[in-house]
């Protein structure tokens, strides 16, 4: 029999129902909220879920309490009617709306599921007493949770981020997407002046380093500027005359280009990836593909191009390809890796990938060790063909690897277009294999140190061991087998490269130093050929190189304060410190291989070593900067200016080119700004201005002899040089 209930003993039901709900809530609201500080709730995900179980649940006591009236109200015990209409709503329920739908479109049913409910009030719960904010006592907090809190959104972060090509860097846990693609896009422009240094290219340089920045029209090979057909300069003639219509000549280079680099990441899980690295349109430069433009593998093909008469009227600018309108590729695929991981065994690595150890100063993945500090502006870099599998013992990296290094003579038919190319001898090749050992925290363990004022030292030791009897580099990619065979050379070479780094933190300090050496023995350094020179005794390789950086941060890590310094040992008998000329070359009677390069990537100014020389190299340097972030946020964004003064001398003056020690002083400043775009602390846009100038001293003048300048060298002296450039990129 239904009975009739007034409005009332609804109303007086409700408000027993919600003082349940309010005396349950704040139950679990007093026990929920330091559970989010606990030190055992170190996961971001467990956190997440607890902060939103706590404003859930907050939101039920506010909803509840404001349809309460009073508190007596609100103690009131149900009714007999109360529990009348309870059992009559449980005796007919209300006919459901999906009852005349197919089983497949309805709702599916909740019996079974097991929602998340608050614990049971106790005895000793006092729900009088309402939980104050100012009661919370956050000084009892542990001064390591702001760093878990951290670590979890850095896990997060980390699974989009670029691999990195020193395996002791790399994350070996945090799971990934199936696929990710990161990179950056580039567009640089130069402008350059006097590279050169107004110096004339001499006959007694094999390779001169500055006659590689004469411009052509001021006719490097023939010592005046050109003449073009019609003249340059009075009114135009078919027949110009060679002493007064000849071009001014220029020392001013200006030219811009554009690098797209592409990164991406296929992940079948958290243990099995796939990396490449693929660049196209690889340092283009702006302008270098008109549609009159048309070149193949034996030169310049003369005409014009369908609708354009002459190459004034260029109408657009075609992709480069190879051999027909450019001698590079447009698309360059320079990775291509895969890695496995197992937490107990390690991680093994193979195919082509990046070759990075320490500082970058002998082997540099192009990863932005220049002035800018980013791989925006990088240019040159290393790879390696290896297998290497990496084990971690108790925060120590144990690594070894059979590397590639130069498998010979490759067979590579022609004629056969499903032809696998295949080595065409194994006594030609050089066997190389690497070991290290390294110990470098992880982001996290870092940043936790280092906010308790305690040191952090990462460091570690990487060797590599390379032999080869013969050498066949002379070889043509496309000859005979007469000719293959005739291009074997004895080389007998075992060459020992050990390097070290080490790197001290602390604070806002940061102290870290290099140092590296190649050694052993090579019979014969001709590239083609057995001298009479290499019949003696064997050539020794003695040659090391060291380089340091110091950095601390102040003013709110807005100030930076910064001192490089580097050193490559030289060779007394031998003149030159280019990449560009053989210093490995030694007169008779000499056999001390002893000029060490560090990479060129290793970029250390703008001027001097970065762009004529090539590199560091039988010289010593010192570095001072100074750095101030205008607008520095902790997500990335930066605007700011650097000023960079470096000091160059030669390690031996016999090997400069005046035989004077002092080679030059450069000042570089720099004004830069990043946005904050991305996941990534340097992801977004970039744009730099950079100006430099060098100041050449006595040991890039000409030669002199008891006052006498050596020949060819003219009358014109020695000039500064001076460059502004402007970087602009975005990176992902």
């Amino acid at each position: 029999m239904n009975r009739k209930v007034s409005v009332t003993a609804f109303q007086r039901a409700g408000l027993n129902a919600a003082d349940s709900l309010v005396k349950a809530a704040i139950a679990s609201l007093t026990r929920v909220i330091p559970a989010c500080y606990a030190p055992d709730r170190t996961g971001a995900m467990g956190r997440f879920l607890a902060i939103i179980w706590v404003v859930a649940l907050w939101g039920t006591v506010a909803s509840a309490q404001d349809g309460a009236t009073t508190a007596g109200t609100r103690r009131e015990a149900f009714t007999e009617d109360e529990k009348a209409i309870a059992e009559d709503e449980e005796a007919t329920p209300e006919p459901s709306k999906e009852e005349d739908l197919p089983p497949q479109l309805r709702a599916p049913p909740m019996k079974g599921l097991q929602l998340p409910s608050a614990p049971p009030p106790e005895a000793s719960d006092d729900f009088e007493q309402e939980f104050e904010e100012e009661d919370f006592d956050e000084t009892a907090l542990d001064e390591d949770d702001d760093a878990d809190m951290a670590a979890g959104d850095a896990k997060l972060l980390g699974e989009a981020e670029p691999p990195a090509a020193d395996p002791t860097l790399a994350s070996w846990t945090n799971p990934r997407p199936v696929f990710s693609l990161n990179g950056y896009f580039r567009v640089r422009g130069d402008y350059d002046d006097n590279f050169a240094l107004g110096r004339a290219p001499l006959d007694r340089l094999v390779v001169d380093p500055f006659g590689r920045w004469v411009q052509i029209d001021n006719g490097p090979t023939t010592g005046q500027p050109v003449l073009p057909a019609g003249g340059c300069s009075g009114e135009p003639s078919s027949a110009p005359d060679a002493q007064t219509q000849r071009c001014g000549g220029s020392a001013v280079t200006r030219f811009a280009n554009m690098r797209l680099r592409l990164q991406p990441t296929l992940s079948l899980s958290d243990n099995v990836r796939v990396h490449m690295m693929v660049d196209a349109f690889d340092n283009l430069v702006l302008g270098s593909t008109p549609e009159v433009k048309s070149v193949n593998q034996f030169g310049q093909v003369t005409g014009r191009a369908p609708g354009v008469p002459v190459d004034s009227l260029t109408r657009t600018s075609p992709p480069p390809e190879s051999f027909r309108n450019t001698v590079g590729d447009a698309l360059l695929v320079r990775r291509a890796w895969g890695e496995v991981t197992n937490s107990t065994i390690g991680q093994v690595r193979f195919g082509r990938m990046g070759h990075q150890w320490g500082m970058g100063m002998l082997w540099n993945a192009g990863e932005g060790t220049n002035i800018l500090g980013t791989q925006l502006d990088a240019d040159l870099q290393s790879e390696i063909d290896r297998i290497q599998l990496i084990g971690k013992f108790k925060g120590i990296f144990f690594g070894v690897s059979w590397d590639f290094a130069n498998k010979g003579y490759i067979a590579d038919p022609v004629a056969d277009i499903q032809a696998i190319a295949r080595d065409a001898s194994s006594l030609d090749d050089t066997r190389q294999w690497s070991f290290l050992v390294a110990r470098r925290l992880d982001p996290l363990a870092r940043e936790k140190r280092l906010r308790r004022g305690k040191w952090v030292v990462n460091g570690g030791a990487y060797f590599i061991y390379r032999t080869q009897f013969l050498s066949t580099s002379t070889a043509p990619l496309l000859t005979t087998p007469e000719v293959i065979e005739a291009s074997f050379v004895r080389r007998d070479a075992k060459v020992y490269m050990p390097d070290g780094w080490f790197q001290a933190l602390w604070k806002d300090l940061r102290l870290e130093f290099e140092f590296a050496g190649i050694f052993g023995q090579i019979q014969n350094i001709s590239p083609a050929g057995f001298p009479p020179t290499a019949e003696d005794g064997k050539y020794k390789l003695r040659q090391w190189g060291f380089a340091f950086e110091s950095e601390y941060r102040t003013v709110g890590k807005k100030l930076g304060v910064f001192l490089k310094g580097g050193a490559a040992s030289g060779d007394p008998d031998v003149v030159g410190l280019s990449q560009y000329e053989n210093l490995a070359a030694q007169p008779v009677g000499k056999k001390t291989i002893s000029t060490f390069s560090f990479h060129p990537n290793y970029e250390v100014d703008l001027i001097f070593f970065r762009q004529i020389m090539g590199a560091v190299a039988g010289a010593y340097y010192l570095a001072p900067a100074i750095s101030y972030d205008i607008i520095r946020s902790d997500f990335g964004r930066v605007f700011a200016a650097r000023l960079d003064f470096i000091y160059s001398r030669a390690m031996y003056q016999q090997q400069s080119y005046s035989s004077e020690p002092n080679l030059g002083a450069e000042i570089d400043i720099s004004v830069y700004y990043r946005t904050e775009n991305g996941p990534q602390f340097t992801d977004g846009f970039f744009v730099a201005g950079q100006f430099g100038v060098l100041f050449p001293l006595n040991g890039l003048r000409y030669l002199e002899v008891d006052g006498l300048t050596e020949p060819g060298a003219g009358t014109a002296s020695i000039r500064r040089a001076l460059t502004m450039r402007l970087v602009m990129g975005i990176q992902f």
